[in-house]
């Protein structure tokens, strides 16, 4: 989930990267000067903040700790085996048998997932540490990414409008309400008021009657 999260370079980035590198309660991770093969950066973890932050509780890990000590070699044999029992030893859409999965196959995988997400191409460069645009295209197109556009991703504005119109509504029915309630305490109170001077006048009628008797 990390790699897959960050995009990451695996395992020159990777397993440089400390405790001390996190901040924001887990949710910002560092990618120093010194460990990046381009230049460093301060991304997101919008995906594994949570997984990191237990993680590091359950290895008791200290601030100046590596975040990860495993052997990149003997991770990369275990994606192997798993993708193979998994997948078969067919031919990925990246052109590349299943057998052959490594830890940085997941920075392909990682620029699928945020290609589209991301609003600004310099933002999505700079997550992944790239100087160059094409980085972009090697990276997604690789992995069989191309244009899936359709007509029912036209109404999207369309029902995005139409949903903010309800709420703007909704929003206006909501407040008329709360002025018509506000509106009978104020009733209610001018009521009780009313009620409670009509008590006096009757008790101090009565007081004068009995007086009058007496």
């Amino acid at each position: 989930m990390f790699l897959f999260d960050t995009g990451i370079r695996a395992p020159t980035e990777l397993m440089n990267v400390k405790v001390s590198d996190l901040s924001k309660d887990f949710k910002e991770l560092n990618i120093r000067d010194e460990i990046s093969k381009t230049f460093g950066r301060r991304i997101k973890l919008m995906l594994c903040s949570e997984l990191v932050k237990r993680y590091i509780k359950e290895n008791d890990l200290g601030a100046e700790d590596y975040l990860f000590k495993f052997s990149s070699y003997i991770v990369n044999r275990y994606l192997r085996r798993l993708a193979e029992k998994l997948f078969g030893n067919e031919k990925s859409l990246a052109g590349q048998k299943y057998s052959e999965l490594t830890m940085y196959d997941f920075r392909h995988c990682s620029c699928c997932y945020w290609l589209p997400r991301y609003k600004s191409e310099s933002a999505l460069k700079f997550r992944f540490g790239w100087k160059k645009s094409d980085k972009i295209h090697y990276y997604s197109e690789m992995l069989g990414m191309r244009d899936t556009i359709s007509e029912e991703d036209l109404l999207i504005d369309v029902t995005r409008t139409e949903l903010e119109k309800r709420l703007t509504k909704s929003e206006n029915k909501s407040e008329l309400l709360e002025s018509q309630v506000e509106n009978m305490k104020r009733q209610m109170a001018e009521i009780n008021l009313h009620v409670e001077q009509v008590y006096k006048d009757v008790q101090e009628a009565i007081r004068l009657k009995l007086l009058k008797v007496c």
